[in-house]
């Protein structure tokens, strides 16, 4: 009997490079979540120094212009947290619509998996039954000639 050779493989392979390819799109945008959030962390530290700067210099006196500065630098910072938030957010929606057509994607392969080892066992079965054939051919044809 011929080699097993699952009748789908290379639609298996085809929607295995496309898992692949969806996989390697969802770790790329947790990466840049990652790397968002942290952006995040090093801006919420800068506005701590910044508060802790601007109340030590309020306590020691400073100018209306100098606290006006510091104001300034303190509002930015909280603008770029919320735009750093916004895009944490953004970032989210992508992932999880990302994690989706992963999802999806491995269906397909799973779906394909079962569809192959269902052809095997079946191929299993049909060389089994081959096997007996032979078998019970061979035996018949030594009974047959007396060897």
């Amino acid at each position: 009997m011929k080699k097993f050779k699952f009748s789908l493989d290379k639609l298996k392979s085809f929607k295995e490079q496309i898992k692949k390819r969806e996989e390697n799109t969802l770790a790329a945008l947790r990466a840049e979540q990652l790397e968002k959030l942290h952006e995040k962390e090093e801006l919420l530290k800068e506005l701590d120094r910044r508060n802790a700067e601007f109340v030590r210099k309020s306590a020691a006196g400073m100018t209306a212009m100098e606290m006006v500065t510091e104001k300034g630098f303190i509002s930015y910072i909280l603008d770029s947290i919320k735009a750093k938030d916004k895009e944490i957010s953004v970032l989210s929606a992508r992932i999880n619509k990302q994690l989706m057509v992963v999802t999806e994607a491995s269906r397909e392969v799973q779906t394909l998996e079962k569809l192959e080892e269902k052809q095997f066992d079946e191929y299993k079965f049909k060389e089994r039954k081959a096997d007996e054939a032979f078998i019970e051919e061979y035996v018949g044809n030594r009974r047959h000639y007396g060897n």
